[in-house]
């Protein structure tokens, strides 16, 4: 065993001396006497290995990274300040003494730093201790950037004012009589409306985010105890987006991912239970157009001041109407748009502008030993500001799915199209925390979701405007019902790491029908298609062909050949969430697009001669998805000396979007079919509550983050091999890289 040092470290606030053991494969154990003090040490161990990410994820959340990386960043702050995204008016609440302790062993670490880390030398600026307002902002944050569904709102109500409904309401998962008379009534207000309004979206970072999640009761198990697998799904990152640290006191254990600054652990298990979490793409947003000629005589005008780095701060007026900020006041004022009298406003409204949340909530989450108890602690006077699906499992059997979020609850109109503003009827109550537990003990055994719509037509408001599909969802049920015995963590391991596309099996036999051209490349494609098994394994030929025809976005060619729109060109990257637009989805009965299958053919013949022929250039006539499905991810300051050993890759890997092994790809280079993933799980768990102290686990990287870190990526090549670690939570089992002792 080696000691970090002969001396204990210091944290005035301890009850009692603890230790942390690192282990090898780089997890930090904290054993303290008191669960006050395993929370110290688990903000001194994030903050050991993660002081610069906590430091940018608090900048993000409380508005005022401009004040550090400069001026790119302005519109970002200015959102986020616009939308009350940083906490404020913080109400106490039942955890804040976890916070406290959290906070406690973090601010300890950063007080006795022997000089300033690489980072903030780079950045020209200094370490600063955490606050609970941090802390608070970070969960709002949280729920502010995982599911953006304003965009759509605004591209959809534009495109069916610009040609009626008939041609998009089959493409939305539900559209309402209500919702059609909103765009009537609408109709010149949002041909008026600019659509450069996207621009606000993602000012400077695009964050996505997706995971697999499942459990199953006792009687599903092999080991007689219900089970939990999860992969949650986030950008390849190092360090990784999550800190991984396993807390101890007498009596209870618990192990979980947290975001480091926070002691919330969003995936997790204890001596009792288990949970897992994924984005729930829960729609928080709604987009109201409001009268008005001129915006200072029709609405709130409020001052905004943003620091910059190195530059003067930059004062903005920001229009409110009572729904919430006026998009065009903040692109105006950006110099997005130019600043003229309007006939009408686009006012946008997140359900949490107004509701004041607290640095405790979450922080007892851990602490549950019932899945009911567990289900209380996620709501604080019926408010959570996360956008979250979790399933919750205890040992008593007890399984219970919660929608981990607070929505509007809409009446009549579904909420995917524009608003009328001055419709009192469009007032909505906000959900109440009984009515998020969506699913317990259900007959089946066992709960799922993988960012799909989870709700169907149940309920009694929307949810899940604009999901992603259900091809990774439909994957897992598909194998929990074809098990014919019972389950094993082997079992739910070889289900992580599946590559079989249902959404491919669905999409091809329609391509291929498609695929009527008699050019030699359409009639190879043909036949790998109908010969594919639809595993999007590396030595897939046919996985080449559909996936790159996907990324040639045959469906916005299509749609803008016919309608002769060019903002439907873009809409595939500022309104992902419209993606129903499978060859089946443009054919259905009724539908106006049934007419030009014709133009249909053609346009996917073209783009399938494109996609062949640049292969064959590439590499010859001998291409598989391997070799042009790449994984690749690195330090974001790896083009700097001494971070330019903080990468790994390129290595061939297999998967989709749309497979349990996850990986979304982004074209490497133009001209070249090459794409990179930088995007799948971000780690792999399987959780057996017969026994809960030993778990089966892999981080796609590592749990480091300094500079000299030795664990930044000692788990890569096991994650990418798709291997597991079998990992102990019991001290004398654990193999010790390192003991660091702390004294009061």
């Amino acid at each position: 065993m080696q000691e970090q040092s002969s001396n204990s470290i210091r944290i005035d606030a301890a009850d009692q001396p603890f230790e942390i053991y690192w282990d090898k494969s780089g997890i930090a154990h904290v054993y303290a006497a008191t669960i006050a003090d395993a929370y110290r040490g688990m903000g001194y161990a994030a903050g050991s290995e993660r002081l610069w990410q906590i430091h940018l994820s608090t900048l993000y959340a409380t508005g005022s990274i401009a004040s550090v990386l400069g001026s790119r960043f302005v519109s970002q702050d200015l959102m986020h300040r616009s939308f009350n995204v940083p906490a404020y008016d913080l109400p106490d609440s039942p955890g804040d003494w976890v916070v406290d302790a959290y906070l406690d062993g973090l601010n300890a670490y950063v007080r006795q730093l022997p000089a300033v880390p690489p980072e903030f030398s780079l950045a020209a600026t200094l370490p600063r201790e955490f606050t609970r307002h941090d802390v608070a902002s970070r969960y709002r944050f949280t729920g502010w950037f995982q599911h953006k569904s304003w965009m759509e709102k605004i591209y959809l109500g534009k495109l069916m004012a610009r040609h009626g409904t008939k041609w998009f309401k089959n493409h939305v998962r539900r559209f309402s009589a209500a919702d059609a008379r909103c765009i009537s009534e609408l109709k010149q207000a949002l041909l008026d409306l600019d659509p450069r309004v996207g621009k606000l979206l993602f000012p400077d970072v695009n964050i996505v985010s997706g995971s697999n999640n499942w459990a199953v009761s006792a009687d599903l198990s092999a080991s007689g105890a219900p089970m939990l697998a999860t992969d949650p799904h986030q950008p390849h990152t190092i360090p990784n987006v999550f800190f991984y640290v396993h807390l101890h006191a007498p009596d209870w254990d618990t192990f979980g991912a947290s975001f480091p600054g926070v002691p919330y652990f969003m995936m997790g298990f204890n001596r009792d239970l288990a949970w897992g979490l994924t984005t729930g793409f829960v729609d928080t947003y709604d987009v109201f157009v409001e009268p008005g000629r001129q915006e200072n005589d029709a609405f709130d005008i409020r001052r905004i001041e943003i620091n910059v780095a190195s530059e003067p701060a930059r004062t903005f007026e920001v229009a409110y109407s009572p729904h919430g900020p006026i998009l065009e006041s903040l692109t105006d004022a950006l110099g997005i748009t130019e600043r003229r009298s309007r006939d009408y406003w686009t006012a946008l409204s997140w359900v949490m502008r107004d509701i004041p949340t607290s640095a405790g909530a979450l922080a007892l989450l851990p602490l549950a030993t019932t899945s009911e108890a567990f289900g209380a602690a996620l709501f604080e006077k019926d408010v959570c500001p996360l956008v979250n699906n979790i399933i919750c499992v205890d040992r008593h059997n007890d399984l219970r799915r919660f929608i981990a979020a607070t929505i509007p609850k809409r009446q009549d109109v579904t909420g995917i199209v524009p608003l009328p503003g001055w419709e009192t009827a469009f007032e909505f109550k906000r959900s109440r925390a009984s009515e998020l537990l969506v699913e317990h003990n259900p007959d089946s055994g066992f709960a799922l979701t993988a960012n799909n719509d989870t709700m169907g037509e149940r309920g009694d408001y929307p949810v899940h405007n604009f999901p992603a599909g259900s091809a990774r969802a439909d994957r897992i049920r598909e194998l929990l019902i074809e098990n014919k015995t019972v389950f094993t963590s082997k079992d739910f391991e070889r289900m992580q790491l599946d590559l079989l596309d249902v959404k491919a099996r669905e999409w091809v036999p329609d391509i291929v029908a498609c695929l009527v051209d008699d050019d030699p490349a359409v009639i190879r494609a043909r036949q790998l298609l109908v010969d594919w098994d639809y595993i999007a394994s590396m030595d897939s030929k046919a996985a080449c062909i559909y996936y790159r025809l996907l990324d040639a976005r045959w469906h916005t060619a299509f749609m803008q050949e016919v309608l002769g729109d060019e903002l439907l060109l873009s809409m595939p990257l500022v309104a992902p969430g419209l993606s129903l637009f499978s060859v089946a989805d443009f054919m259905q009965d009724g539908s106006p697009w049934r007419q030009y299958r014709e133009v249909l053919e053609r346009i996917i013949c073209q783009k399938t001669i494109e996609v062949v022929t640049n292969l064959d250039k590439e590499f010859g006539e001998d291409w598989s998805w391997g070799q042009i499905h790449q994984i690749k991810f690195r330090h974001s300051l790896a083009k700097q000396d001494a971070w330019a050993h903080l990468s790994v890759g390129p290595d061939a890997i297999g998967g989709s979007p749309t497979t349990l092994g996850m990986a979304m790809h982004l074209p490497v280079e133009q001209g070249s079919e090459k794409v990179q993933v930088y995007h799948g799980p971000a780690f792999r768990w399987v959780v057996d509550l017969s026994d809960p102290l030993h778990f089966r686990f892999v981080i796609a990287g590592g749990n480091g983050g300094n500079i000299d870190s030795q664990f930044t990526t000692n788990q890569y090549q096991t994650w990418l091999k798709g291997e597991y670690l079998d990992v102990s939570l019991i001290l004398e089992e654990i193999d010790i890289a390192y003991r660091q002792t702390f004294s009061p």
